[in-house]
């Protein structure tokens, strides 16, 4: 009864499931047979009998092994694996977007051959109206992190709404930025929902369900490949005005994203980088080639009139944003630590409490949590963005606070 039900509900759904599963049916391929048959029965019907029988999504189960035979049959391999997407999108409660529907995303129905369907958990999309990427390099230095967050967290203070691309490095620091905002932010995956990839933002995969909204076009099982990221790519860009690189390689992801913005008619920012650093190559290339640069929020802003409509509104809202952040460190001065870090994830609470108000050096640190120098960097650098800790010079970290514990 209950998968009856759900046949009924997602009828059509599940017709654009089944169509895009099929492999070699694009997205262009898509649209070019919805111009021609108007009706997605008969372009399953059609689908069936003409293309190969054989599927895109096979991580999932081994629907890959379906025969002519049984692809009528109602228990084949791939009714099977379309009821199981069903009953997870009722667990997960997970929402899906048609091409067709109302609550499409304006921006992404403006570029070529969108995806036909969308699988997304959070707010919906069309409540952000105001939306600016941010994507750059998964080995990012501490610069392009403390750039990301700090131009994520004053854009979405304004109620400009952050997208990125949930990856290590800018993408992670980006979202964190911009999460508690007003802005809010999305992220695009390169995988299904049911996915958290890197597994070490789990906690911020939780944070941006209620805090904002996770996107993919991929259904559930589908795991993060090299090939799906540029179509995740493509929708970060689409989904935006305009898209800031923050640090990025001679051949780095965030590029792609760069390129598809300008095929998609959006504005590209970059951030100047490092001359010396390998990261800065793609990012500095982008400037010579006409990418505005950007030096602070302001060189965004003054590109997007109709975003912020009063700049002496957006001074008062930052003026207001540094009297709460003092206000809020007196604050903490004022609280036992315990409070502080109750809240923190557990590898961070641990390498917070291997730390105290004498400046360790990260190699001390690393040998006393037992993790590699790359791992605790991230988190210490996670947790000076925190602003519960303070780095010295010479790659060494204290407490900000005397802890009572």
């Amino acid at each position: 009864m209950i998968i009856r039900n759900l046949l009924k509900k997602y009828e059509k759904e599940i017709l654009v499931i089944k169509i895009m599963t099929v492999k070699g049916i694009t997205p262009r391929k898509f649209y070019l047979l919805y111009e021609e048959f108007k009706d997605l029965k008969r372009i399953w019907n059609f689908v069936k009998k003409e293309h190969q029988l054989s599927f895109k999504f096979n991580n999932s189960c081994k629907i890959n092994t379906i025969t002519n035979s049984s692809f009528n049959n109602e228990n084949s391999g791939l009714d099977f694996w379309v009821k199981n997407q069903l009953i997870r999108l009722e667990e997960m409660r997970v929402k899906t977007m048609l091409f067709d529907n109302e609550d499409y995303p304006p921006l992404l129905k403006e570029i070529c051959y969108p995806p036909p369907i969308l699988f997304y958990k959070g707010e919906k999309l069309t409540n952000f109206k105001q939306t600016i990427s941010i994507v750059g390099s998964r080995r990012a230095t501490k610069y392009g992190i403390k750039a990301a967050h700090q131009l994520a967290n004053q854009l979405s203070s304004l109620g400009i709404t952050i997208v990125s691309g949930f990856a290590r490095g800018i993408d992670t620091a980006a979202h964190i930025g911009a999460k508690d905002e007003i802005g809010g932010t999305i992220a695009i995956f390169g995988n299904g929902l049911d996915i958290c990839y890197p597994k070490e933002n789990n906690d911020l995969y939780n944070e941006l369900i209620k805090k904002g909204s996770i996107v993919s076009e991929f259904p559930f099982g589908t795991p993060p490949e090299r090939l799906n990221f540029p179509r995740r790519n493509r929708l970060i860009s689409g989904i935006s005005y305009g898209v800031v690189i923050v640090e990025a390689g001679e051949r780095s992801g965030a590029l792609i994203t760069a390129n598809f913005a300008l095929d998609q008619g959006r504005e590209v920012f970059a951030i100047p980088g490092d001359i010396f650093n390998e990261n800065s190559i793609g990012v500095n290339r982008l400037i010579q080639d006409g990418a505005k640069l950007v030096t602070g929020v302001d060189d965004i802003l003054e590109e997007f009139g109709l975003i912020v409509k009063n700049i002496k509104d957006y001074e008062t809202r930052r003026r207001e944003k540094r009297k709460k952040i003092k206000t809020e460190i007196q604050c903490k001065k004022s609280l036992n630590i315990d409070s502080l870090i109750k809240n923190l994830p557990e590898e961070e609470r641990n390498i917070y409490l291997k730390l105290d108000d004498f400046p360790q050096h990260v190699d001390e640190i690393a040998k006393k949590c037992n993790l590699d120098i790359a791992k605790i960097g991230d988190i210490l650098t996670l947790l000076e963005l925190k602003d519960i800790i303070n780095h010295h010079p010479g790659n060494r970290y204290s407490t900000k606070f005397i802890k009572n514990i």
